[in-house]
């Protein structure tokens, strides 16, 4: 009987160890599930040859997909970081993502929405923001289509270097995870001023940037109602829209996460497959 009992004790320490594996796998591929991106943004031109005193344009383009079958963006943030002391962000044109993007008979087709916009500018903070949201946050948009034009000039006194403007700072909000930020596949522009002179300088993050509510300039929205500097409309429930980091709405976790319900399943798993295992050996 001895034998037999330790064979036992030795096989559930074994599923013990797997469950606990298998959980622990879980586990951890949920905050994958809470960050996975199937949007990416891409900006044309990357690069520049630039020097002091010149003004050039690029283009930013989004494709996004949304992450579920029925899932549709309806707000995003375009947030450009540069430094400020080799460029400035002069204008940031708005594209119609919203009506172009569409395409084919996989994506969201929404041809006559309302949209809200603002732009602001903060070159003190050197950034730039872009945000746009449909009126209805409860349908979105998938497809590929630019998002807007923006315009850079090269500071008259900067020094050799090349200076990168990253969009890092973008997001998208998304039906289905209204109180989750999509993240997006996120490049940079590089310009080489005079030739570049081997220094990489790269700007800085700062949560400081239009943080004061009156930071540069703020376009009003399309449908002429006036816009918060997230770009919601102030009587229309401002906290369904992307805010200033692209979070979509709440980020308390309220009904509108689509992920945190499903983060209990792994550990649910962990407690299932010990039990069974104690249950079964304990019958020997």
């Amino acid at each position: 009987m001895r034998p037999n009992r330790r064979r036992g004790r030795t096989a559930l320490a074994v599923l013990v160890g797997v469950a606990l594996l298998v959980g622990a796998t879980g586990a951890l591929a949920v905050p994958a599930s809470a960050g996975d991106t199937a949007g990416a943004l891409s900006v044309s031109p990357e690069a520049f040859d630039v020097e002091p005193g010149d003004t050039v344009t690029f283009e930013v383009s989004m494709v996004n997909d949304g992450e579920r079958d029925d899932d549709g963006v309806y707000g995003f943030t375009l947030r450009l970081d540069y430094p400020s002391e080799y460029l400035t962000v002069t204008e940031v044109e708005s594209a119609d993502w919203f009506r172009e993007a569409p395409a084919g008979d996989d994506d969201t087709s929404q041809s006559d929405v309302e949209v809200r916009e603002s732009v602001d500018y903060d070159d003190e903070h050197g950034a730039a923001r872009l945000v746009q949201s449909l009126a209805d946050p409860t349908t979105g948009v998938t497809g590929t289509a630019p998002v807007a034009t923006v315009t850079v000039r090269v500071e008259p006194d900067a020094e050799p270097a090349v200076a990168e403007l990253r969009t890092n700072g973008t997001s998208t909000a998304l039906t289905s995870r209204r109180d989750f930020p999509q993240p997006l596949m996120t490049p940079s522009a590089s310009f080489n001023i005079s030739g570049g002179g081997g220094e990489v300088v790269a700007p800085d993050y700062d949560d400081a940037a239009f943080s004061d509510g009156e930071a540069g300039e703020t376009t009003a929205s399309e449908n002429g109602t006036a816009s918060d500097p997230s770009g919601n409309d102030t009587d229309a429930g401002a906290d369904d829209g992307a805010d200033e980091t692209g979070s979509g709405g709440d980020t308390d976790g309220g009904e509108g996460s689509g992920t945190r319900d499903e983060a209990p399943a792994p550990l649910g798993a962990v407690v299932v497959g010990v039990v069974a295992a104690a249950l079964l050996l304990g019958r020997r």
